[in-house]
């Protein structure tokens, strides 16, 4: 499925409360991501379980550079470093927050991440998940 960057939370106030709550789309997105993890049955890591996690980001490049056709054996090949918005960190975030209590209880407990951002005709997400050894 398609990237979606962790929006920044909204703020609504009556009656002197302040309630935070996140964009409707970013939560559908969110739900739709976790149905397709559960497609894989990956089993959920151990709590304390220190993980190294992969993650690249496959994004549909604007219709001006895909256009072009001299770009098109590069688009297919996913060459293409995306230097432009969504922020690659709010792409991370996204992710491990979904994640939480599915395929780890926190994401307190990622202790490497690689992240990247490549252009691809065919947008999605990849992930890679391992466990650290404890050399202590």
């Amino acid at each position: 499925m398609e990237p979606m960057a962790s929006p920044r939370p909204r703020f609504s106030g009556r009656g002197g409360f302040v309630k935070s709550y996140m964009p409707k789309e970013y939560t559908n997105w969110k739900k739709q991501f976790l149905l397709a993890w559960s497609l894989y049955q990956a089993e959920k890591f151990e709590q304390g379980q220190a993980l190294s996690v992969k993650i690249i980001f496959y994004i549909k490049p604007p219709a001006s550079f895909s256009k072009v056709k001299k770009n098109h054996p590069l688009l297919e090949s996913e060459v293409i470093p995306v230097n432009k918005k969504p922020d690659i960190d709010n792409l991370q975030k996204s992710v491990l927050d979904a994640l939480n209590g599915y395929a780890w209880h926190d994401d307190n407990q990622i202790s490497d991440i690689y992240a990247r951002k490549l252009y691809s005709l065919k947008p999605r997400i990849e992930i890679w998940i391992e466990g650290v050894e404890n050399n202590v």
